[in-house]
């Protein structure tokens, strides 16, 4: 069975984050290991506090997955520059695909990422990953995330009746996905996503057949199932 290593923050509701992650590796039929980076409180209706670990006990979480390989990895909540920093050293070397969601902050509005943990992201994690997915407050935030290898530009947050998301590859536009657009905020698509991008990575797809592909079974989980993304 392939195996994805998570580094996220957790979510006691189930309605992101590492649980979300978890969730979705699941109904992609592949193993999970974990590295917890942050420990949060909320629900549907906000934030009320964060935790972050110790960057130390980050890596060290992260050399221990590692030891049973991983075939991708999913970067989600890294909450610091020291966090970031300590990812970008304990993921020297690995060849597997690396799929980041560049959370800046809740759907409820809370921060999550410092203002120098976005500087981090955006300067030492973003030109080192496989893969950046952000909406469209995200790049607007985090200019950076274009100087990733590839892009995912994702137009949940934009207007009209198709909801568009974008592929850039080095710079160049490789391919756009359009789908319904959902009304109502939901939780955790964004978890969602990019946990689905980087299960099809590993069983094998390229990139442009994995992503369109996790925006499909997104968007048939989000019309189909009454749990909140």
């Amino acid at each position: 069975m392939s195996r994805v290593l998570i580094i996220a923050g957790s979510d006691p509701s189930g309605g992101a984050g590492m649980a979300r992650d978890l969730e979705t590796l699941a109904l992609h039929g592949v193993s999970s290991a974990i590295a917890l980076t942050t420990i949060t409180v909320q629900t549907d209706a906000g934030v009320t506090a964060t935790h972050p670990l110790a960057p130390t006990l980050v890596a060290a979480q992260i050399a221990a997955a590692l030891v049973g390989g991983v075939a991708a990895v999913k970067i989600g909540l890294l909450h610091s520059a020291d966090i970031v920093a300590a990812v970008v050293q304990a993921l020297d070397g690995v060849a597997a695909p690396v799929v980041l969601d560049p959370v800046w902050r809740s759907s409820s509005g809370a921060m999550l990422l410092d203002t120098s943990g976005q500087a981090a992201l955006q300067q030492a994690l973003i030109p080192r990953v496989s893969l950046v997915t952000p909406n469209l407050l995200e790049i607007a935030a985090m200019p950076g995330c274009a100087a990733a290898a590839a892009m995912l530009l994702k137009g949940g947050h934009g207007v009209g009746v198709q909801a568009v998301d974008q592929l850039w590859v080095a710079g160049t536009l490789r391919a756009e996905f359009s789908r319904p657009r959902h009304s109502g905020t939901m939780r955790g698509t964004g978890c969602a996503l990019a946990s689905a991008i980087a299960c099809r990575l590993a069983l094998g797809q390229d990139l442009a057949t994995a992503c369109e592909g996790a925006g499909d079974w997104l968007n048939t989980r989000i019309a189909a199932v009454s749990v909140k993304f």
